[in-house]
């Protein structure tokens, strides 16, 4: 990448404009495919719940049908607010490393 991630004005960090419109664009395209592969997905699905067919594989992809189920979760918040005590003797902390969080307006 040969231009500055970061122009300055005065003392005011800014983000590139080059970098940011590529990024924008990156984005945008990620989310086109992502469109398409759901609307792909959508329709391998529906042929499959039609033909009643739980597993496809070929050199490259092995698709696996997953009926519909109920997932058991645990209300955290909820927890903490009518047991904090409680809570704060079982909540436990772990590192996250940096990142940058990305948002195209």
């Amino acid at each position: 990448m040969s231009e500055s991630i970061l122009v300055y004005e005065g003392e005011n960090a800014l983000l590139n404009p080059l970098v940011a419109m590529r990024i924008a664009e990156f984005e945008h395209e990620a989310q086109r495919i992502k469109e398409q592969e759901d609307k792909l997905k959508a329709a391998i699905l529906s042929e499959m719940e039609s033909k009643g067919i739980i597993k496809l594989e070929n050199d490259i992809l092995s698709i696996t049908y997953v009926a519909p189920t109920e997932r058991e979760s645990f209300d955290s918040k909820e927890f903490h607010r009518d047991c904090p005590d409680l809570y704060d003797e079982y909540v436990k902390f772990s590192p996250v490393k940096a990142s940058v969080r990305i948002r195209v307006k």
